[in-house]
């Protein structure tokens, strides 16, 4: 693994080098230009042949005109929209392309090339295949040294996302710490999926030796008299740099409208044009949907059985929020937000529970992690064990039961969404506007902190089990943006309707 000094825009792309090159970032990042900029390193060879891609023809428009800022002095441009190239004095080419159409055709129209750079621009939407056969195009006789640049913004649905995986951080941005890091690969099959990975081009042979001795075995006699090894020939070095919109000193300067424009988008749109998230998804497919918590927000009282519970979620100083609620029946009454040390929250709880009037045996706290301290404390209470099995109702769905959710949390998590849907919930208006902070939001509203936090109920669709499981909070933070606390411990009240009888704890929920 080779670790390039940090450099600031421009300067790290072209700096930093490696046989494939990803650049992705935010809108605005000099990426595109930047690209231009590489075939500068080669203008004056007579032998240099490069290409630069998008989808579309129509696509390559900016491009070209930003290319006459650079190459105007070293050749004339052939502006015909079937040629399309820039001749250089020297002799060398730069022809501008498109991958859009059929496979078999895209293979036709490259068979034979020679590219000693190829670039292609916004590469999120070449699909992979394509870009698998550029590859294979991607060489001279010159030796000259061949380099393949993607310039993109991030699109978790690529196969881009699953390529740079091991450059992004959990909360899906790129990690400072790998940024501009070269690591090494053997791409085998047709998918990102079947990729040898290594910190150095030994750690990848280990993995797939077999694979490249045999192929060796046909062409070391061509290659080894020239000084080269197979670990050279077969395995490809591959960076990923990250660009910036706040690098691009001549845009923000000249245009600070822009800024503004891409920070005015939907959320969707705002993480990855201007955040440069990677994992954050659209919407689409959330269970719950913005309307849906409208309609429990102005929802009338629900009365339920009138019984007063609380649900909490369980974090000490340091980490995330303390949240508990308190509930009548099925009607949120009041909420509250602790930071505090282990030892004075638990006081501070079995205060608030007096003041509510909540006892104890209705009273749910998430059991994993640190809601462990709580077991001593709070022996009559109900701990909500996320991973335990399944509640049946009656002895006939015992059965039947752990084919329908994957957990308890995920029973829950269900239930939940079902009592939200029929509008079985309510809350506290005066609750809604409360301001509280977290990590990553100071001072916003319940209302749009909850309307935040619903992405987290969602189905694992990466899970193989017939039956609902939520998704991990692990991934669920990743589409909320911090960790959903308040959401989380709202749906935890859900334990109290799995028991058969009021107020009788179910058994084994305490045990991991």
């Amino acid at each position: 693994m080779k670790i390039i000094a940090q450099r600031g825009g421009q300067e790290r792309m072209l700096a930093i080098d490696a046989d494939i090159k990803i650049v992705g970032g935010s809108r605005g990042g000099s990426k595109s230009f930047s690209s231009l900029m590489e075939v500068l390193k080669d203008i004056k060879n007579p032998e240099f042949h490069a290409t630069i891609l998008r989808k579309e023809k129509d696509d390559l428009q900016s491009l070209i005109s930003d290319s006459y800022k650079l190459f105007s002095q070293f050749g004339t441009y052939n502006k015909s929209q079937n040629d399309m190239t820039w001749n250089f004095a020297n002799g060398g080419w730069l022809k501008f392309s498109y991958f859009e159409g059929a496979l078999k055709d895209f293979e036709e129209r490259f068979r034979g090339r020679q590219y000693a750079y190829i670039c292609v621009d916004e590469g999120t939407q070449i699909p992979y295949k394509k870009f698998k056969l550029l590859l294979k195009v991607n060489r001279n006789a010159a030796q000259i040294r061949n380099r393949f640049w993607i310039t993109c913004n991030p699109d978790p649905e690529s196969w881009v996302r699953k390529y740079i995986d091991w450059w992004v951080d959990e909360d899906g941005y790129i990690d400072p710490e790998r940024d501009g890091v070269i690591r090494y690969c053997y791409m085998d099959g047709d998918t990102p999926d079947t990729i040898y990975w290594g910190d150095t081009r030994e750690e990848v042979y280990e993995q797939c030796k077999g694979i490249i001795d045999r192929l060796w075995e046909k062409f070391k006699d061509s290659y080894e008299p020239l000084g080269y090894t197979k670990y050279e020939v077969f395995i490809k070095s591959v960076t990923f740099i990250r660009a910036d919109l706040s690098e691009n000193i001549k845009l923000i300067s000249t245009d600070v409208s822009y800024l503004a424009n891409l920070a005015q988008q939907d959320e969707e749109q705002r993480m990855r044009d201007l955040e440069a998230n990677w994992n954050w998804k659209s919407a689409g497919d959330d269970m719950i949907k913005m309307s849906d918590l409208e309609e429990i927000f102005d929802n009338a009282v629900q009365v339920g059985d009138g019984v007063r519970r609380a649900s909490a979620d369980i974090a000490f100083t340091g980490g995330d929020n303390f949240v508990m609620w308190l509930w009548e029946g099925w009607h949120c009454k009041d909420l509250v937000v602790m930071r505090l040390d282990s030892q004075t929250l638990v006081s501070a709880v079995k205060a608030k529970l007096h003041e509510w009037g909540v006892e104890e045996c209705n009273f749910t706290y998430d059991l994993q992690g640190i809601g462990q301290y709580f077991k001593g404390f709070f022996a009559d209470a109900v701990p909500f064990n996320n991973q335990a099995a399944p509640v049946a109702m009656t002895h006939q769905e015992e059965k039947g039961i752990k084919f329908l959710y994957k957990d308890l949390k995920s029973q829950c998590a269900f239930l939940f969404y079902k009592m939200i849907k029929e509008k079985q919930i309510s809350i506290e208006s005066s609750l809604l506007e409360r301001k509280y902070s977290g990590d990553g939001f100071d001072k916003v509203p319940l209302r749009q902190i909850l309307q935040k936090e619903r992405k987290m109920l969602r189905r694992d669709d990466n899970s193989d089990d017939r039956g609902f499981k939520l998704l991990p909070k692990k991934m669920a933070k990743r589409y909320v943006g911090h960790s959903p606390d308040f959401f989380e411990s709202w749906l935890y009240i859900m334990i109290f309707s799995l028991t058969k009888k009021k107020h009788k704890k179910i058994k084994g929920l305490w045990m991991l």
